[in-house]
């Protein structure tokens, strides 16, 4: 009897859970490293596109992840004042949501609990430090001194990942995009059935739905000197940035306190060049192509990562040829959804008047080419 494929996934966050579980669910023996000594996640809120939740259907928790998320129904865009814009109420596709938005914590604990019960090891406190590779697999040394030998390494180890560094170089650490954006969850409001979009001058707040009971802000500001607030003033300084908004977000601005769980941190991406792998050591996710947040892309392109990878493993060719028709299906797409989520950021926090008209044209049009080529098989 042959024996079974081992895996090695460095990183216990979205993708590295998604393609933990997916290889484990198709026979692998798989361990997950995460450095953390605590399983858990960072962050407030995200948003699943129609892709990522085909993508969370193939995984098997769709279900779920409705449970315990809000069901999109369209976004109202304002002006800081509060005068309603426009109005965009989207149809569903005929076989998922447009969008379901949800926790960070409620969706890492869904793939958490569908990792371990496909029979992946999740290894907390550990991480690599060293490896080699020759016609046996990826014999790699972990923290803790143990030497394990995999036919696969997947380097999941997110926006600042170490893998890549040390595979490629400094050369393709994350790139500033001259924007940070602030995080607060709050309560909704029962009678709120949009996402909220309101544009000032320089800094554009966001509200959008995470369950039946709860909702989070987005405020995106441009970073002119790169210098991070202070972390004991960020309820004074986010409070600032909101100073000449109207209707729901001063409500928000003026019910920030000392004890407001805000999280700040800048807009990066991350641009890697083809290949993303060396060997059979692979980086999926964030640490090989970050993606600006504004097409709600990032857990999407991830997950569809660890799927797509797991698909051509399980093609009877060796794992280098495998990480060939993986990139062959995956850059492409990544790339076309990188270049789109940067161009819709810069337009936003657009200053010329003329320049963000003549974007907001094409806007029917770009939606369009984006709905139409994520609904294709990733």
């Amino acid at each position: 009897m042959t024996a079974p494929r081992r895996a090695l996934v460095i990183g216990a966050g979205i993708g590295g859970l998604a393609a933990g579980a997916t290889l484990s669910g198709r026979g692998w023996l798989v361990d997950i490293a995460d450095a953390q000594p605590v399983n858990k996640t960072v962050g407030v809120g995200l948003n699943h596109p129609a892709n990522a939740l085909r993508a969370l259907r193939e995984l098997g928790v769709l279900d779920d992840v409705a449970d315990r998320g809000y069901q999109y129904r369209g976004i109202r865009r304002y002006n800081p004042d509060g005068s309603l814009i426009a109005v965009f109420e989207p149809e569903n596709p005929p076989d998922v949501p447009f969008q379901i938005s949800m926790t960070r914590a409620d969706l890492h604990e869904i793939l958490t609990t569908l990792a371990e019960k496909a029979g992946a090891k999740i290894r907390l406190g550990t991480t690599w430090t060293s490896y080699t590779e020759d016609e046996a697999g990826v014999h790699v040394t972990l923290n803790d001194g143990t030497v394990e030998t995999y036919d696969i390494l997947i380097a999941a180890d997110g926006i600042r990942s170490a893998m890549r560094t040390h595979l490629f170089g400094a050369q393709y650490d994350p790139v500033d995009t001259g924007y940070a954006c602030w995080r607060m969850s709050v309560p909704r409001p029962p009678e709120l059935t949009h996402s909220e979009y309101w544009n000032g001058e320089t800094t554009k707040a966001t509200v959008i739905h995470l369950s039946q009971d709860l909702m989070y802000l987005l405020v995106v500001e441009k970073t002119a000197d790169h210098r991070p607030p202070q972390r004991g003033h960020y309820h004074e300084e986010l409070a600032q940035r909101l100073g000449g908004f109207g209707g729901l977000i001063g409500r928000i601005r003026d019910s920030i306190t000392a004890d407001s769980e805000i999280h700040w941190a800048p807009l990066q991406e991350v641009f890697l060049p083809a290949p993303w792998y060396r060997g059979r050591v692979v980086l999926i996710g964030d640490a090989a192509h970050a993606v600006a947040p504004h097409l709600a892309q990032g857990a999407g392109m991830a997950m569809e990562d660890a799927l797509v990878l797991a698909d051509e493993l399980d093609a009877d060719v060796t794992v280098p040829k495998a990480l060939e028709a993986f990139m062959s299906r995956r850059f492409d797409r990544v790339k076309f959804v990188q270049d789109h989520a940067h161009a819709i950021l810069l337009n936003e926090m657009e200053s010329d008047a003329a320049k963000k008209a003549s974007f907001a044209e094409g806007l029917g049009a770009r939606q369009a080419e984006i709905t139409r080529v994520l609904a294709d098989p990733a």
